[in-house]
């Protein structure tokens, strides 16, 4: 009997499901009204972890509609020495999932995203056929040989940043094989 209290309603998972779905929709085109239409469906009487995933999705595409408004791409200085002379755009705390979970630094540069975790690892953007997004790991396929990357990052919002940046860095003029 006590069970129930802590069971969702069908019609409660639902409405979840379809926030998630919508979460994201909007990570894949970043719309500023889009964001504040999903603030609206967020719903106070889910359970705190589930309110709690919600909130850092929020703030993960709220930082995602402001980087994916702004022209150019952001330029970190670093002197983090795999970065070398390239132009950091981006570094983020993450764990590769094929270095049995080691943990790590994640830079993404202008010519290359690079992994510093126990030993570093590169892969050049040319090289990179498509990145997606799958909750907080970002998976990157590779070609020449062919490998999937599997980057685990700590938020939301740090795989959708990841995430755009890439795709933006492995579409600029000059980036084909």
């Amino acid at each position: 009997m006590i069970w129930r209290v802590f069971r969702r309603s069908p019609a409660s998972a639902a409405t979840n499901a379809s926030w998630w779905e919508a979460a994201d929709r909007l990570a894949e085109t970043p719309d500023a009204a889009a964001l504040t239409g999903l603030r609206a469906m967020t719903r106070a009487d889910l359970p705190p972890d589930e309110v709690e995933q919600q909130e850092e999705m929020l703030d993960g595409l709220e930082a995602l509609v402001t980087l994916a408004s702004s022209n150019g791409l952001p330029r970190l200085d670093t002197q983090h020495r795999v970065i070398g002379a390239d132009a950091c755009h981006l570094m983020t705390p993450a764990t590769l999932a094929a270095e049995h979970a080691v943990p790590g630094k994640l830079f993404l540069t202008d010519r290359r995203l690079v992994f510093a975790g126990g030993h570093a690892r590169t892969w050049a953007w040319h090289r990179v056929r498509d990145v997606a997004r799958k909750g907080r790991a970002v998976h990157v396929v590779v070609i020449g040989p062919a490998e999937l990357v599997v980057l685990q990052c700590n938020s939301f919002g740090d795989a959708m940043i990841v995430r755009h940046l890439a795709r933006r860095l492995t579409t600029r003029p000059g980036q084909g094989d």
